[in-house]
């Protein structure tokens, strides 16, 4: 049972709970790793679909753009446009008019072939006029063709920007330089800026997003973060600067045309950008998403996730308590009443109010005890009235043995005249027969065990002298008052003189001596230890002993010691018994019986203080 407590158990209860937490911890661990998983695999395609946005979006914005710069090219060779900027000279008035009017109406049709172009205009300064699809014919003077040429000489972007507008221009003969003199003529493309806020603002996809074209001199932002869009630009351009100084290759930082992501933290929240640079027009569009927008159903699903967690966490307790209430309870019940039989309570019997296994078991339970009780009687008589057999013929097998040899001492004491010495003998010798014959008591006081071993030892001093001593202590006082069977030293003295010490009896020594310890199981327990200088016994013969005295043969051949064991293990349990130790040359025969805790202090005083 030591064993059994010494090894912390893991109950059954403990084992259903730990059961149910690994099946439900993968499970929760696995959802928790596929929405995971799902997270990153729909933002990165989240991240595709506006990197594939980007391109599109700016690749029609290029194609657009380059059409309407060929369709200006093209009518850099108008025939109208030819002669008025360099055959002026040669045209009347009327000539000059009738080619500017043709001149304004093909303006109005490249201005109409494109919802991107709010105007269109000639410069000619020849005849310092100004041609525009959008009214008459104005006037050129010198300071407005120098603005033209000036704007147009800080910006090298094919879109030149002039506050919020933008142009488109051309100027005849290309190349040309405008530091030189002035040209023969100059096409410009004003771009329609509000169209261009229509375009940004049908890209992003997300009621939150926006989009912008940046450039080095302009910045056109739409959507309702534009007010913050400059810090989002202020922190794409730090990411992008550490990006290049790092070296790394493909992480949304190069202007080779591919589109790219990049993740932005700001105080108004995580943006998903996607960005793309477009050589051909200077410019880089930019699409800015917030990214608890995008990812905002995701997270709803991991909020899901962790309430289904938090419902498993206030599940478990009433798991473990429903689990307690049909299992551990009455489990627990089932294993304290086997604990109570084990401890030798017999009058057990434990009932189980619900109509199911345990109710079964209840019962064979039950009925167990019973049954044990019933046998235990049966063996426990049967033992007693063993052991007062094999204990009557013992004393059958001593009284007569020791009885001839009393006799055959005391005749020669007589023969010797010897009168002291046949007149103690005598006392003594029937002293110690009145023990074994008036007393039908089955238990007796220690102290009357002892006188009675004293009686013997003086029997056998007479008979020995001095080739035999025996030191015999005080019997503690605590010790004396203990309730003992009969007989259980006489024999183990008895049996000292008669094989301890083997046919030698000169200079032989018997001690016997009285202590107070604690078993291995913890019990208080008076010791009285008997030993000789004999022979001794051998090891083999030793082991014998051992195993004979630890498992109680019941078949093993009844001797006086075995008898004395049986009848402690009988009165007092496991606890109590003979154990034999060497003891220098002879052996050392200890008699454990229990004692009571309020006696155990004061034998283990009185055996300290008086020593052995």
């Amino acid at each position: 049972m030591h064993r059994y407590m010494k090894r912390k158990r893991f109950t059954i209860f403990g084992k259903l709970v730990l059961a149910f937490l690994v099946v439900m911890a993968p499970l929760l661990v696995l959802g928790v790793a596929i929405s995971d998983r799902g997270a990153g695999i729909v933002e990165k395609e989240i991240s595709g679909s506006l990197r594939q946005q980007v391109q599109f979006y700016l690749l029609s914005l290029e194609t657009e753009i380059d059409r309407m710069t060929n369709l200006q090219r093209e009518f850099m060779n108008d025939e109208d446009l030819d002669s008025l900027s360099l055959m002026v000279q040669r045209m009347s008035l009327y000539e000059q008019l009738s080619a500017a009017k043709r001149l304004q109406a093909r303006l109005r049709m490249i201005k109409e072939s494109s919802v991107y172009i709010s105007s269109a205009k000639a410069y000619l300064p020849s005849i310092h006029r100004v041609v525009s699809s959008e009214g008459d014919i104005g006037d050129l003077n010198q300071t407005t063709l120098d603005e033209v040429k000036e704007s147009s000489l800080r910006s090298a972007e094919p879109i030149i920007y002039e506050g919020e507008r933008l142009y488109i221009r051309e100027f005849y003969p290309s190349p040309y330089n405008l530091n030189v003199r002035n040209p023969s003529f100059i096409l410009e493309l004003e771009i329609a800026v509000p169209e261009l806020y229509r375009f940004l603002e049908q890209l992003p996809g997300y009621s939150n997003g926006g989009a912008a074209l940046v450039g080095d001199s302009a910045v056109i932002v739409s959507g309702r973060h534009a007010d913050s869009f400059g810090k989002i630009r202020d922190k794409l351009n730090q990411t992008k600067s550490a990006w290049l100084e790092a070296g790394v290759e493909g992480t949304g930082a190069s202007d080779d045309g591919a589109a790219q992501t990049a993740a932005v933290a700001y105080e108004d929240g995580n943006f998903l950008i996607a960005h793309q640079y477009s050589a051909a027009l200077n410019l880089r569009l930019i699409v800015y998403v917030p990214e608890n927008e995008v990812m905002g159903p995701l997270e709803n699903y991991r909020t899901y996730l962790w309430v289904a967690l938090a419902v498993a966490v206030m599940v478990l307790p009433l798991f473990a308590y429903w689990i307690y209430r049909i299992i551990h309870r009455p489990l627990r019940k089932l294993v304290g009443a086997f604990r109570k039989v084990e401890a030798g309570m017999m009058q057990v019997e434990i009932r189980h109010d619900s109509n199911d296994e345990f109710q079964y078991l209840y019962e064979k339970f039950n009925d167990m005890v019973a049954h044990l009780n019933k046998l235990i009687y049966e063996v426990y008589e049967q033992k007693i009235r063993l052991q007062q057999s094999e204990l009557k013929q013992l004393q059958s097998q001593i009284n007569p043995h020791f009885l001839y040899n009393s006799f055959y001492l005391i005749y020669r004491m007589t023969k010797a005249y010897d009168i002291d010495n046949a007149t103690r003998f005598t006392r003594f010798l029937g002293d110690y027969y009145q023990y074994l014959t008036r007393n039908a008591k089955e238990e007796v006081l220690l102290a009357d065990e002892i006188r009675h071993v004293q009686s013997y030892i003086e029997i056998q001093s007479i008979r020995f002298g001095d080739r035999i001593m025996v030191s015999l202590e005080e019997l503690p006082e605590a010790m004396a008052g203990l309730h003992v069977p009969r007989l259980i030293l006489q024999p183990i003295v008895e049996n000292a003189y008669q094989h301890g010490f083997g046919g030698d009896t000169d200079n032989c020594l018997l001690r016997i001596g009285f202590r107070c310890e604690r078993t291995q199981e913890g019990v208080a327990a008076a010791v009285i230890r008997i030993e000789d200088n004999g022979i001794g016994l051998p090891p083999e013969e030793m082991e014998q002993w051992r195993r004979t005295f630890a498992r109680d043969y019941q078949d093993a051949e009844t001797t006086g010691m075995l008898n004395v064991h049986r009848r402690l293990r009988l009165k007092f349990g496991d606890s109590a018994g003979i154990r034999l130790h060497s003891a220098g040359a002879g052996l050392s025969v200890e008699v454990v019986l229990p004692l009571p805790e309020s006696d155990a202090e004061d034998a283990r005083q009185t055996t300290n203080t008086g020593g052995n």
